[in-house]
């Protein structure tokens, strides 16, 4: 089973290579001036999950962002999703069920999937397959991530982290760089 797992990995990487990215303005932002910001990230466990939602409430509270949309990537069948995530209006998901054999979302995904964000944070280590086809497919003035990761060739902005990657080293960057004002 591991080898059809790691032949679906090869081929979708091969499928992403293909897929052209959307003509988009690209344009920078900050927290402070953004108006909507997409938040994409693979939802390993109940705790990460709670920091991502407190991180969205700190977006909302002190930089005034009006619009904050989060998309979970939960890597197990729908029947096996964990009791923490269930749909809220600014928090969705998508499971390996919403996949296709190339492991490029397809269902659940395109509304966010379509959405002009003025930032697109990929909260992942920027290796997750299904969060780089939305990542790249996103029509984002600026898209966010992780250096030396998948995700780097079609970001706009780049943190460096040493691996091995560490969530909150990255949260704490993001809100150092684009939640400074100080810094501009």
């Amino acid at each position: 089973m591991k080898i059809v797992q790691q032949v679906k990995q090869k081929a979708g990487l091969q499928m992403l290579k293909k897929i052209s990215e959307p003509v988009r303005i690209k344009q920078a932002f900050n927290f402070d001036n953004a108006v909507s910001i997409g938040i994409l990230y693979q939802d390993d466990d109940e705790r990460l999950y709670n920091k991502i939602r407190a991180f969205a409430k700190e977006l909302k509270e002190k930089h005034n962002v009006k619009n904050i949309r989060a998309l979970g990537y939960v890597p197990v069948k729908e029947k096996m999703l964990p009791i923490w995530q269930s749909q809220k209006l600014e928090f969705g998901y998508f499971t390996q069920d919403d996949l296709n054999w190339h492991r490029r979302p397809i269902t659940r995904v395109t509304a966010f999937r379509n959405e002009d964000f003025d930032i697109l944070i990929d909260l992942s280590d920027g290796n997750v397959l299904p969060i780089l086809y939305l990542f790249k497919e996103s029509k984002a003035k600026m898209k966010v991530s992780v250096q030396s990761s998948g995700a780097e060739k079609y970001a706009d902005f780049m943190l460096i982290m040493k691996p091995p990657f560490h969530f909150e080293q990255y949260l704490q960057q993001l809100k150092l760089y684009l939640g400074n004002t100080a810094l501009r």
